[in-house]
């Protein structure tokens, strides 16, 4: 898998959701949410990230620390099951997503109540198995 050094124009345009792991803790939430994106562009900006998963739908852009730096993977791409006119099998999933510091919405409730993923299912011989998985979208409480 190539990898490159991160760079902030390699996020999604427009609104995308995030999960990154910062030194001293983790930010869960999307570009329409400002105060957590504004936390996550400060981060950026003192290059304290060790890892982080930002998604939109479509793609999904992994960046983690390498020897220091921050680097980012290929993003990966997983459809709807039909890519270039060949069916392919695309299993959505759903986790729920629990209340925790940084998941805190107040009143003892998560802000964020589930998180999306396509995983891209592949065979080999007869053994069917996750090519990959994608973070697909988060899903706010009450939506």
């Amino acid at each position: 898998m190539m990898m490159r050094a991160f760079n902030i124009n390699m996020l999604p345009e427009g609104d995308f959701d995030f999960i990154v792991h910062l030194f001293d803790r983790i930010l869960l939430g999307s570009t329409t949410d400002t105060k957590v994106y504004n936390d996550l562009c400060l981060a950026l900006e003192r290059d304290e990230l060790l890892e982080g998963h930002f998604f939109d739908r479509k793609m999904e852009i992994y960046a983690s620390r390498v020897n220091g730096q921050l680097m980012v993977y290929e993003p990966i791409v997983v459809g709807s099951g039909k890519t270039d006119g060949k069916d392919q099998i695309v299993i959505p999933r759903c986790y729920e997503l629990e209340h925790a510091p940084y998941n805190d919405g107040g009143s003892n409730r998560p802000k964020y109540r589930r998180l999306f993923v396509r995983e891209l299912i592949d065979f080999m011989d007869d053994l069917a198995y996750v090519k990959c998985a994608m973070l697909y979208r988060l899903e706010k409480e009450g939506a």
